[in-house]
């Protein structure tokens, strides 16, 4: 049986042989790895491969230009759709609920979450003007905030936290908020897009509200992907409280895996269809910010944007 340090010291060596372009090399290491009892050093993927080992076929499949093999890996590379399956099942009367939530109105409150000691960054004011501007409230959640309606006592939050993880909290804190408050949750790396108004033109805005990501996944529940960086609903989704009642058995059960894995856009997509979920249409995210763009390029860019949320990390 391989130990940790090998398996991880093998790995990056595969990797570093990709990244020199000797890509039969790299191939033959990994299919050393593959041959090794890996044990429980690594997660399983739906595929049945280890997934930092899986990690790294993609990385080769991507430089090798292989497409076939580049989806495959990409679709599979979540854990067996069986692990998560129940956190999907809901009673009778929860589908009910859901339902009748798709025809609530979604309460016209933005908000954000910034965590940790870097400054807040200047999207977060982008879009409290673009609040102001539309008829829409804006809250900026900072920890005093979440301490001062005791979501830091979540477990998973406090367990995020502890291990740096400031991604994975604030998944935990947003399905707290929404479920709790409803309106309209953004991650603080989209930018507002002004040539097209707000989240009521682009979206009916009463029930659950989504985006698809771009990369067909094994959810176990289609192969749609839903993004949890824009969420929309009104409070009292059961939704969002099976995932706050879920996220820390989902998270020992997960063990190392990737925060999107455990609290992000995988468990959320699980859980989430399960109800009635309105898509967002394809032009509702603008083309990204490129590298490097300041802020008076983003805000040029903004001017002429068809699509409400620019992606861009100023940061």
């Amino acid at each position: 049986m391989i130990n940790e340090p090998d398996y991880k010291r093998m790995l990056g060596e595969a990797k570093a042989l990709i990244r020199s372009g000797d890509f039969e090399a790299a191939r033959d290491l990994l299919q050393e790895i593959r041959a090794q009892d890996i044990g429980k050093t690594d997660a399983q993927t739906s595929l049945g491969l280890p997934r930092r080992l899986q990690s790294a076929l993609l990385k080769l499949a991507k430089a090798e230009r292989d497409a076939v093999a580049r989806i495959g890996y990409q679709f599979h590379l979540v854990p067996p759709p069986e692990k998560l399956a129940r956190y999907g099942v809901f009673s009778a009367q929860d589908k009910a609920a859901m339902a009748e939530l798709s025809r609530v109105p979604v309460p016209r409150c933005i908000h954000q979450i910034w965590l940790g000691s870097r400054p807040v960054p200047p999207t977060v004011g982008a879009w409290a003007a673009h609040a102001a501007a539309n008829g829409y409230q804006h809250k900026l959640w900072r920890e005093a905030d979440l301490a001062e309606n005791g979501y830091d006592r979540h477990t998973s939050l406090r367990h995020m936290l502890s291990i740096g993880d400031f991604p994975g909290a604030v998944d935990v804190a947003r399905y707290m908020i929404l479920r709790d408050i409803g309106g309209i949750y953004l991650d603080c790396d989209w930018y507002p897009g002004g040539n097209r108004g707000s989240f009521h033109d682009f979206l009916p805005l009463t029930g659950l509200s989504v985006f698809a990501e771009d990369i067909p996944r094994n959810t176990g529940a289609g192969s749609t992907l839903f993004a949890n960086s824009f969420l929309a609903t009104p409070a009292g989704n059961p939704v969002f409280s099976r995932l706050c009642d879920a996220l820390p058995s989902v998270i020992e059960e997960l063990d190392d895996a990737p925060a999107w894995w455990s609290t992000g856009p995988l468990i959320f997509t699980v859980v989430a269809r399960s109800g009635p979920v309105n898509l967002a249409g394809a032009g509702f995210v603008a083309p990204p910010a490129s590298n490097g763009a300041s802020l008076p390029d983003v805000r040029a860019m903004a001017a002429d944007a068809d699509g409400l949320l620019i992606p861009w990390k100023p940061w």
